[in-house]
């Protein structure tokens, strides 16, 4: 009986291990959908990431462009306190205008932060053609001081 018992028990385990699923083995340089699938949602994963690290890095730079430009501004400023007349009029309204401009490219850098993936590229434009016209507004404002 106890043979039986053996014999029955080898059976069922060789049963169990001879019926187990093996993964289809495919020809190498051959690719699935399911491949496809995995190495596209990486590949969109991987551009998602980068273009944030892209957004993060731009909005630092800008701002702290913006901070360097607040220093030059008040240099101006003092500068310009020593005018008179006509002078300190046209230099007055020069500051009008560049203080104008260094607001609206902080306007553009808090957009950069709020802006949607579809938007990020227009806003970067946006916010750098605002800091190419600050940035030659104070270079001209040295010039003619």
């Amino acid at each position: 009986m106890s043979r039986l018992v053996w014999m029955l028990m080898l059976a069922g385990f060789v049963a169990v291990v001879g019926c187990e699923r093996k993964p289809v083995e495919k020809p190498p340089g051959t690719l699935s959908t399911e491949d496809v699938r995995r190495d596209a949602g990486q590949a969109v994963n991987t551009a998602v990431e980068f273009s944030q690290q892209a957004r993060e890095e731009f909005q630092k730079n800008l701002a702290a462009r913006l901070k360097t430009m607040d220093t030059e501004i008040a240099q101006l400023q003092a500068k310009g306190r020593e005018l008179k007349g006509e002078a300190k009029i046209k230099w007055d309204q020069k500051l009008v205008d560049l203080k104008t401009k260094r607001d609206s490219a902080r306007v553009k850098l808090a957009e950069i932060g709020t802006a949607s993936a579809e938007a990020w590229k227009d806003v970067q434009q946006g916010a750098q053609s605002a800091w190419d016209e600050m940035d030659k507004a104070v270079r001209d404002a040295w010039q003619d001081f």
